[in-house]
């Protein structure tokens, strides 16, 4: 680009290329705004601890999607309502799944998918909506029609996920993931493997397995030139952090521990949900990203931005 310096806006796993150009080249560095935080000791460790931090925040998520969902009720959440509440019915269609799968007569249907859906689908079909909270009134209403006998838009939802195209996309993640750090242990380790991640998170932890850890277990080549730390280089202008306090990929808890590993950073939490800030639109937010860019302005340490809307809410977009 030819400037002096860099001013860089990271999202997801872009805050952890934000974070390795920071430490590699601090004084290089104007401004810095991450959003979605990656851990990114935990990230350069290993693919088992990389794999462990994506999966421990999902169920947090989803548990405020059964709350706000109560608190919606019947007219706006349609697992609301009657004498059992969303966190029963969950639990009721999780038992079902264990009798066995649920008929999907309506699902597109792929080579390697079923016209019913078990659980592993049922894992699989949560991954996006947790990530975008506007969907939360259709996902409630799809879980609602499995419980009630018909399991096909779940089904369709799991598709994108187990079709060539949905593994060619993992594929290309995997890549990525196991030359910035590789997995410590060998395929044969994989029950172990498995039960750690499951307990990381219900919801991701057998996902995230699938998708990259497996594959970086048998990965044929290492990364050799991949930046692993030091951490705590200090910028000359503090690095803006912005996290929402849900986000079911990149974690609350990353964002506390990056401000406090980080040089120099200032962290800003947005009271919102879902990957990443426009999921959760928050005028306080914006204000706060156009101040840093272009001023270098930071908000206070401690700063709370609350969302124009919350998830269930009836002009919620």
């Amino acid at each position: 680009m030819g400037e002096e310096k860099l001013t860089y806006v990271g999202l997801s796993y872009g805050s952890y290329l934000g974070q390795t150009y920071a430490n590699m080249f601090p004084n290089r560095v104007r401004a810095m705004l991450l959003n979605g935080i990656v851990n990114a000791v935990r990230y350069s460790r290993s693919a088992e601890a990389r794999l462990a931090m994506f999966s421990d925040a999902a169920d947090e998520v989803f548990g405020q999607f059964l709350s706000l969902c109560a608190s919606a009720g019947p007219e706006r959440c349609a697992l609301a309502g009657g004498e059992r509440s969303p966190v029963e019915r969950w639990r009721r269609l999780l038992a079902r799944l264990k009798r066995g799968p649920i008929p999907a007569p309506g699902a597109n249907g792929t080579a390697l998918s079923r016209p019913q859906l078990n659980e592993g689908d049922l894992l699989l079909s949560q991954f996006p909506p947790l990530r975008a909270p506007t969907t939360w009134p259709q996902n409630a209403a799809d879980l609602d029609a499995a419980l009630r006998g018909d399991a096909s838009a779940l089904e369709n939802a799991a598709s994108g996920f187990t079709s060539p195209d949905g593994w060619g996309g993992a594929s290309t993640s995997a890549a990525i993931q196991c030359a910035d750090a590789p997995a410590r242990q060998r395929p044969r380790s994989w029950p172990r493997v498995f039960k750690r991640l499951k307990r990381a998170g219900f919801l991701q932890g057998r996902l995230h397995f699938a998708w990259e850890w497996a594959p970086c277990a048998s990965w044929p080549v290492r990364g050799q030139d991949n930046y692993r730390g030091p951490w705590n280089a200090r910028t000359p202008n503090p690095t803006l952090l912005i996290n929402q306090r849900y986000d079911p990929n990149s974690g609350y808890a990353n964002a506390v521990r990056a401000e406090q590993y980080l040089g120099n950073a200032v962290l800003l939490t947005h009271q919102g949900y879902g990957h990443v800030f426009f999921q959760n639109p928050s005028a306080c937010v914006d204000k706060a990203m156009a101040d840093y860019l272009t001023n270098l302005v930071t908000p206070p340490r401690g700063t709370v931005c609350q969302s124009d809307q919350q998830p269930f809410d009836p002009d919620f977009r």
